[in-house]
């Protein structure tokens, strides 16, 4: 009978047998294709409940998935409505760790009123607002610290998936991103970076500023920072201790000279580093009592540019004191028994440990921040005249 209906389906073609055949044959074809998705369908559905487990989607809706769209009874319309695209929360990422609309839209390469639209349409999946828009930029709500977490550890799950499958947590090769403050990265990684190139030619580093907004947290698998690691989940272990002294050029001090006490310190030109990150609030409360009676003529929130400011006769200025053994004969300190100290941590992201590309960049880096050879790095406070040849004027020096 099927034969029959195909006949009369195509008595116009009765004359032309090998078109007749061609139409058969293109609705074999067409029946294999469409029984090999079902059984494709059939058999991913165990991997799709598993990943749907670990996403964001409402439990109530984990039934749903783009593998299954032929065998579900819902129209395509409606099922589209509860499926997750990925891209939104890509971008939701971009925006959390950039702290704006147009820095996510720079970094993504896209339109910012694309990143707002599609924030838009995030939130109203979810039902809960993620973001507040304040003047100084994105904040994330209690929902949006709880809805990055998810995406973190969702990014953190893939990337594992693709080193194992690949084979390349063993291997000693490929690209590692290293976040690094701008002053440790310029004064002293990059002093080091030439030797590691050289002994491991087949590993390539990308080292980003702390506040590059082209690469979050999440995207380096190794980090120096500033900030305690509080995860349970991350690797951190402190480098060291950056000591900070007020410094300033042999220039400056022969043309407005030498202070012979802190009052006379007080009323020369100051410069300053503008603390872009909260969370740094370490200096205690001598700093705060000096800030408040100091005018500064210069303010940057860029390591490096208050370093080259100071070296060339720009002013007096805070400086760690691992500049004095790198520039010795181009500082001079103020020893006004005046210092503050902060410590900083090298941070594995979760499972990078294991990578061996990026536990060889981690070593390395442990081993450049060698306190045993590194005084300047230690913990207790290493005088800057204790390793180096540097001027060193104290209150008692008379002009």
């Amino acid at each position: 009978m099927k034969l029959l209906d195909a006949i009369h389906g195509h008595r116009d073609e009765i004359q032309r047998p090998e078109s007749l055949i061609q139409s058969f044959q293109g609705k074999l074809k067409a029946r294999a294709h469409i029984s090999k998705l079902r059984f494709v369908s059939r058999h991913l559905r165990p991997l799709r409940k598993k990943i749907l487990n670990a996403s964001l989607t409402p439990r109530s809706l984990r039934a749903s998935s783009k593998v299954g769209i032929l065998d579900s009874p819902e129209s395509g319309n409606d099922l589209r409505r509860h499926v997750f695209d990925w891209d939104d929360l890509q971008i939701f990422h971009a925006v959390a760790t950039t702290g704006s609309m147009s820095a996510a839209a720079s970094a993504l390469g896209c339109q910012q009123s694309t990143v707002s639209k599609r924030m838009r349409q995030l939130e109203s999946r979810l039902g809960s607002q993620l973001i507040e828009r304040r003047a100084a930029g994105i904040v994330l709500t209690p929902a949006g610290e709880t809805a990055l977490d998810f995406v973190l550890t969702m990014q953190r799950s893939a990337q594992q998936l693709e080193n194992q499958v690949s084979g390349r947590d063993r291997a000693m090769e490929g690209e590692v991103v290293l976040r690094a403050p701008d002053g440790l990265s310029t004064y002293w990684l990059a002093r080091q970076m030439p030797e590691f190139m050289r002994v491991n030619p087949a590993i390539d580093v990308k080292l980003v500023s702390d506040q590059s907004p082209t690469v979050g947290d999440n995207a380096a698998p190794l980090s120096i920072t500033f900030v305690p690691e509080k995860g349970m989940d991350v690797r951190a272990s402190e480098l060291g201790c950056l000591h900070y002294m007020p410094m300033a050029s042999p220039d400056f001090i022969n043309t407005y000279g030498a202070p012979q006490s802190l009052a006379d310190v007080m009323h020369l030109r100051f410069l300053t580093l503008e603390q872009y990150d909260k969370k740094l609030n370490t200096w205690g409360i001598q700093a705060s009592a000096a800030d408040a009676l100091i005018k500064y003529s210069f303010r940057t929130d860029i390591s490096s540019v208050l370093f080259e400011t100071i070296r060339y006769g720009g002013g007096i200025a805070m400086a760690p004191t691992y500049l004095a053994h790198l520039y010795p004969d181009e500082l001079v300190v103020l020893d006004y028994e005046f210092h503050e100290s902060i410590r900083f941590w090298l941070k594995y992201q979760p499972g990078s440990h294991e990578v061996g590309r990026v536990k060889c960049v981690g070593d390395w880096i442990e081993e450049v921040f060698n306190r045993k050879k590194n005084p300047w790095f230690r913990d207790e406070f290493c005088h800057p005249g204790e390793f180096c040849d540097i001027t060193v004027i104290k209150p008692q020096q008379r002009g």
